[in-house]
């Protein structure tokens, strides 16, 4: 009875236990979108046919190649250009927390090493705050701008998302300060 019992719940764990609902009955979502809380629910990098990795993809979308160093990675094209640099808060951004969990990100910067977009990398938080901090155009406050003077700069948190918007801008600090 007792293997029985495991089996019954390893067969519901493997078979689309919603952690945020238990057993997605509850869920409304779960008949239409099987494994809708999967989306951005996992802390795993994940990466393309070249091992790439796909955030930094998403940063520079002709990357080919990339080359990591102590403090960033290389983005090249097909053609051995650089095309930028890459800085992951991890694991200097481990233990900043928004409302449910971390909020690393990978900060893309030109090759004359101004920032060209921050990114969140895959984590637990919860997806309609983050939505609420994508937006209100939060990952966008340092665009431009040097490392240098984005250290200084002081951002607002977004209401109604405080927690994820300050964790952001926490794991922004964190990437920054390793250069």
């Amino acid at each position: 009875m007792k293997r029985i019992l495991t089996m019954a719940l390893m067969a519901l764990l493997a078979g689309g236990a919603c952690a945020q609902h238990g057993n997605c009955g509850n869920c409304p979502n779960h008949a239409k979108h099987r494994g809708h809380h999967a989306q951005q629910r996992s802390t795993e990098l994940q990466y393309n046919a070249d091992g790439i990795e796909l955030t930094l993809v998403r940063a520079f979308p002709t990357v080919k190649s990339v080359n990591k160093t102590d403090k960033w990675t290389e983005a090249y094209d097909a053609n051995k250009k650089l095309l930028g640099y890459a800085v992951y808060s991890k694991p200097a951004s481990d233990g900043i927390r928004g409302y449910a969990g971390e909020t690393p990100v990978l900060v893309a910067l030109t090759p004359k090493k101004v920032i060209a977009g921050v990114y969140l990398l895959p984590n637990l938080e919860t997806p309609r705050y983050v939505k609420s901090v994508a937006d209100a155009g939060f990952f966008n406050h340092w665009n431009g701008l040097t490392v240098k003077k984005a250290l200084k700069k002081e951002v607002d948190a977004v209401s109604g998302a405080t927690m994820t918007s300050t964790s952001v801008a926490k794991s922004v600090r964190a990437a920054l300060e390793k250069l």
